[in-house]
Parts: C-alpha cells; structure tokens; sequence
C-alpha cells in the first residue's frame, strides 16, 4: 500500500456489501483492496432498511455518522459506535436515514482474541472530553480502547477548533504510528500540505509513516480507526509519548451496553 492513501467521497467506487455484511443498503468503498490491510465502506440505508453484520473470523467496528439505528434492542444515534466481533452476529434496523462508517481489518489476525461479543456505545455513553490537551479547542471521544478481553480494535474521535495554522505548526505535529490506521473526517476541514479536504474524506496511513495535519478555517473532527493495540506515537523531532497512556490518564474506559435483544438467526 501506499504510505499515505488520500480517497475523498468523489473518488470512492459503488461495491456490494463486503464481506460479513449483508441485507439491505447502498456501498461506497474508500479502500477495499488486496494491499490494504485495513478496510473502509461507508454504507447507505433508508429508514426501515436493515444491515446484518455477522463474520466467523473478523472483528467489524461500525460508527454511526448520520442518522439513528436500532441494534441489540439499543437505539444509536449519530456519534454512536458498535463492535461485533467475530463468531457473533447483530442486526441493525435504520430509524431514518442513515450512514455508516464499517472498519475491520482486511483479514482474520492470526492471534485474534477469543471474540464472540457485541459491544454497543451509544454516543452518550461514550466518554469524552472539551480540553483533551488541558486547553479548551481539543476535544476527544474514546469508542474503542483495544483493551477488551475479547478484541483489539481501537477507534477514537478528535475535535480541533479553526484558525489560521503556519507551516510551523505542521512541522512541529510530524509524527507516526506503530500501527496501520485510517482517519475520516467527520466535519470541518483537515489541512495536509496547501490543500484542504472537507468531511467524508479518509486517509489510510500505514505503520510508522512520518505525517502531519492541520485543522483548516471551521475546525475539525475526525474519527481514526486501528485494528491493534497503539504503541507510541513518535514525532520527527525525537520525543514520543504512549497513545494508550495518553489516553487512559484523560478519559476513562467505554462503557458498553450489551444487547437487549439477542439475534439468535
């Protein structure tokens, strides 16, 4: 894969469900292919449409960007998130219409955890914070820590006010991951280089690749996606810090809800 993937809505393809998805709804794949090891599908329904999610071998994270469902018997609205691991199956029924971020990794890990569950956030259960950074402007939302006895997707939400970013500002944010990820931006505009990219835009990065962003005029809120564990994020000027530790000394754990209603087909 490339180091940097930049896929914005106009550049995505039209797919069937992927795999372990089924049912009703319209697909659009950001990426999909053979050399990316991490997948992205943004999935369309109309109100009454339903979605099953159900695979024996991959763990499937969805967050609900626009709209509601029903899932488990739950009702989640937008900012909302779910896993269903694998070997577990669940169906979500849309309350109007709805679209949704599906995450998964391209394929089974060969020392996956055990799975089996559903783990369901409704957005007000979901913590987070306004001055992630101890500074009003930085805000958080923590879906999915990779600490879960029986999954290790990670997913969490950042909010940065507007303003007018310098070239130092992007220097200074050089940094990378241990850990393939995908970022979608959920509103506002992120920054690379001189240009501008606006919600419904998604970038794959992989592991240890040296980037940096910026929010553009309207701020920005962005989801970001991994399928393990966070090591540290290292920044091109020599320092790191522990991004699970980051974040666990800000916001406590996601406090799931199990289903009420148990799809047992």
């Amino acid at each position: 894969m490339a180091k940097v993937s930049v896929k914005t809505p106009q550049q995505t393809k039209s797919v069937l469900l992927p795999a372990g998805l089924s049912g009703d709804g319209h697909a659009a794949a950001y990426f999909d292919g053979s050399g990316q090891p991490l997948h992205l599908h943004v999935i369309e329904l109309q109100a009454g449409e339903k979605l099953r999610i159900a695979d024996e071998t991959i763990d499937k994270l969805a967050y609900i960007w626009r709209g509601s469902v029903l899932a488990g018997g739950r009702r989640l609205s937008s900012g909302s998130s779910l896993i269903v691991e694998h070997g577990k199956a669940l169906e979500i029924a849309a309350q109007d219409a709805t679209t949704i971020l599906a995450f998964s990794a391209a394929e089974a890990d060969a020392h996956a955890l055990a799975g089996g569950h559903v783990h369901l956030l409704p957005a007000e259960h979901a913590p987070r914070s306004d001055n992630l950074a101890g500074s009003v402007g930085v805000g958080g939302v923590m879906h999915a820590d990779a600490d879960c006895p029986s999954c290790r997707l990670w997913l969490h939400e950042n909010r940065f006010s507007g303003g007018n970013a310098t070239r130092q500002d992007a220097e200074a944010g050089i940094h990378s991951h241990s850990e393939h990820e995908i970022i979608f931006v959920l509103e506002g505009e992120m920054r690379l280089g001189a240009r501008l990219y606006g919600p419904g835009t998604a970038l794959a990065i992989a592991a240890d690749t040296l980037y940096s962003f910026t929010p553009g005029p309207s701020g920005l809120h962005f989801a970001n996606f991994r399928a393990a564990k966070p090591g540290d994020i290292r920044f091109a000027k020599g320092h790191s810090i522990s991004e699970t530790g980051y974040w666990r000394d800000r916001l406590p754990r996601p406090d799931y809800l199990a289903p009420v209603e148990q799809d047992f087909a």
